[in-house]
């Protein structure tokens, strides 16, 4: 093999290493998601059952929400880097290569765009909390 096509098949190992590293994290943040909604779930049947101080007892989930999408946050930022990286190498390509690069780039960009919005509703959220206005939500 010669030396310039084991250092590509070495840069690409590491950027599939790198993608199952933050695809884990992405994992990570679904379960804490999870956990989260479990906490609310528990939150509701404690209330409903008229147990409100065991209710109240249970932890916020607010810190584990901001975590979770913090986590989500710079997964996607490195997808996103990714496909733009893609959409680069494609400019020399084909034209479905091309098309392809610019339609990953583009979803790329537009799921960070939604996670960046969610985690900045979750933050105003959590500042009402704070103040004491109102329950937890149970968006996700």
């Amino acid at each position: 093999m010669e030396e310039a096509q084991r250092a590509s098949l070495e840069a690409q190992l590491s950027t599939a290493e790198q993608s199952q590293g933050f695809l884990l994290v992405l994992l990570a943040s679904v379960l804490l998601s999870f956990w989260t909604v479990n906490i609310q779930r528990q939150r509701l049947c404690l209330t409903l059952a008229g147990e409100e101080e065991r209710a109240a007892a249970l932890p916020g989930v607010f810190p584990a929400r901001r975590t979770a999408g913090a986590m989500v946050i710079g997964a996607l930022g490195f997808f996103l880097c990714l496909a733009l990286k893609t959409w680069e190498e494609a400019q020399t390509g084909t034209e479905a290569a091309r098309r392809s690069a610019s339609v990953n780039l583009w979803a790329s960009l537009f799921v960070l765009l939604a996670a960046l919005l969610r985690f900045l509703d979750l933050g105003r959220q959590g500042a009402e909390q704070e103040e004491g206005a109102g329950a937890e939500g149970l968006s996700a």
